[in-house]
């Protein structure tokens, strides 16, 4: 299990840098398109497409096993807080459980849509461009798929009786 801890937190590593690039080059996308517009009157085509159908999509789906990894997802604690410890262990294992079904769920659905938009070559027309926005569909399928080895690496852990300390990539 220890191979598999490593992988994914390296995995998670490189994904979380390729979201950030991401974010880093729809600025620099969006801002020569803004420069474009005001100083030579020709913004630049598929601007709107590819903030839309890549850099966003890139940016939230494809971290989101990091974000469980680093404890870093918003979180209601309403009543956790008058829950003994092992009541806490047991909400957070059965928690990690469904939310690995609820990923795997999301990425089988999603990736029946992706191959659909694969077959139909789905693209934007954007002026007298053709932008192909298929590619994008796979994104969401593999960042869930992703959070979902993720959670159920995490609930096997749990049912090892590891202590929360030992789980990937979190803080002693």
């Amino acid at each position: 299990m220890n191979h598999i801890e490593i992988l994914l937190k390296k995995i998670n590593q490189v994904i979380t840098l390729i979201g950030g690039a991401a974010i880093a080059l729809m600025m620099i996308h969006v801002t020569a398109d803004i420069v474009a517009r005001f100083f030579i009157n020709k913004p630049l085509p598929g601007t709107i497409t590819f903030v839309a159908h890549y850099y966003m999509i890139i940016a939230i789906f494809l971290p989101l096993a990091y974000t469980e990894q680093c404890k870093a997802a918003i979180s209601v604690e309403l009543i956790s807080g008058f829950f003994s410890p092992k009541m806490n262990r047991f909400v957070d294992m059965f928690g990690s459980l469904f939310v690995s079904v609820t990923a795997f769920l999301i990425a089988y659905v999603s990736w029946g849509v992706a191959l659909k938009n694969l077959a139909s070559k789905t693209s934007v027309m954007q002026g007298d461009y053709t932008i192909p926005t298929w590619p994008s569909y796979f994104i969401l399928c593999f960042g869930a798929g992703l959070l979902g080895v993720y959670c159920l690496v995490k609930f096997l852990l749990y049912l090892m009786n590891k202590e929360n300390n030992q789980m990937i990539g979190e803080q002693k």
